[in-house]
């Protein structure tokens, strides 16, 4: 990795923020752009709505932390003064872009699954083992993806339930949305009942052992106790 490719990769960042919080500061080899890299995504971490700061605010950002005078203004400069017009971005830029992103997220996933493997050393309960597995699993699973944009992570197709591919396992059944499975270990618990969304009155929050369902045939809403529920489910499974 060139330092040449890491100020363009830098300055892409700058001008599209979402990456901001998939993309590491030791993703960069080089220790200045590192150390650079590392004070503005500090300073974008503070609030979701935080804007990208500009040249100026950067040097004075960086001046304010540098107290060793290790980072020169002409060094900043030449970090910042990459001139993204003169590559091509889905040519050039993009996939050089993420496959700098893959490489890292993987090196740094295999890591941390060495780490977890030698927990296994000793483990004779299976519960324990299954805990460092999907842990394991849920690891390798965030390390692959090429899903790099936060803003994307829950799939174009989140409010589609049909689109969705949901295989079933003993404990677990995939929700469809690779994120979602990887939070939760693989997906939903086994006879469980979720609701992540919907209107008002859905269910989200119940607290009382009741829930709202709608039927798809009719369209009506009906108001039953959860245990109701799952007795309804179980029943129309043996017919």
């Amino acid at each position: 990795m060139t330092v040449n490719l890491e100020r363009i990769f830098l300055v892409f960042i700058l001008k599209n923020k979402k990456y901001f919080s998939n993309i590491e500061p030791f993703f960069f080899k080089n220790k200045d752009i590192q150390y650079v890299y590392r004070i503005i995504r500090d300073y974008m971490s503070s609030s979701i709505d935080t804007e990208v700061p500009s040249a100026k605010q950067i040097s004075e950002m960086v001046s304010l932390e540098d107290k060793d005078n290790t980072i020169t203004k002409d060094m900043l400069l030449a970090m910042l003064k990459v001139n993204l017009k003169e590559y091509d971005e889905d040519k050039f830029i993009k996939p050089k872009f993420n496959t700098w992103i893959l490489i890292n997220r993987i090196q740094s996933g295999t890591t941390d699954i060495i780490d977890d493997s030698r927990e296994l050393e000793g483990i004779t309960n299976y519960d324990e083992a299954l805990s460092v597995a999907n842990r394991m699993k849920e690891k390798i699973n965030e390390a692959t993806s090429t899903k790099f944009d936060s803003d994307e992570s829950l799939g174009s197709d989140f409010d589609d339930a049909e689109a969705h591919c949901q295989d079933t396992g003993a404990n677990k059944i995939a929700t469809g949305w690779e994120t979602l499975d990887t939070i939760l270990g693989g997906g939903w618990d086994v006879g469980t009942f979720n609701c992540i969304m919907g209107q008002t009155n859905a269910g989200k929050c119940q607290v009382g052992g009741f829930i709202y369902i709608r039927s798809k045939g009719t369209h009506l809403t009906h108001k039953m106790k959860i245990e109701n529920f799952f007795k309804m489910i179980k029943n129309s499974k043996n017919d």
